[in-house]
């Protein structure tokens, strides 16, 4: 008779298991390695050294002194002050606040990805897989992005001061 309804009661829960739970990563300086089965993830604080294996979804990346690396994630939002992320692939990247280094291969889906960056004293180095819009604020903020010569150039818009987009 128990049998029943301990498999009814695993029946049930099994879907919720289904649901990813988010990596968090907060404090000051942990050092640790992940593998990505489709969680986004957060990290804040200070200096963490992160490494990021399999697909993730969207990455965030909030504090200071922070080294990322990633294999995939869906998306990027690194904002804070001096952060290192450096990945393989992600969608849409957007990078705040000052002095943020950024490099990674930039994929597509139906809609061109968005490359949103304000603040001060960027360094972004991007590669574009496909259809992309960039937009550039702030103050001396450095966007060097390729492309292969079949990929259709990306719309840009700049304002602020001093802001450097240029195709490598």
């Amino acid at each position: 008779m128990r049998l029943p309804h301990l498999l009814l009661a695993a029946l049930i829960l099994t879907p919720s298991l289904a649901y990813a739970e988010e990596i968090s990563i907060a404090g000051v300086g942990q050092s640790r390695d992940f593998t990505c089965n489709g969680e986004d993830v957060a990290i804040t604080g200070q200096g963490h050294a992160v490494a990021l294996k399999g697909r993730c979804g969207a990455i965030g990346v909030h504090g200071s002194g922070h080294t990322v690396s990633f294999e995939a994630s869906t998306s990027l939002a690194v904002s804070g002050a001096q952060n290192k992320a450096t990945g393989g692939s992600t969608g849409n990247v957007t990078v705040e606040t000052a002095e943020n280094t950024v490099s990674a291969k930039v994929h597509t889906g139906e809609m061109p990805a968005v490359i949103d960056v304000s603040g001060a004293d960027h360094m972004i180095a991007l590669e574009l897989t496909g259809p992309a819009k960039i937009e550039v604020g702030g103050v001396k903020n450095t966007l060097n992005w390729t492309a292969a010569a079949a990929v259709k150039a990306p719309s840009i818009s700049t304002s602020g001061v001093e802001n450097r987009i240029v195709r490598r």
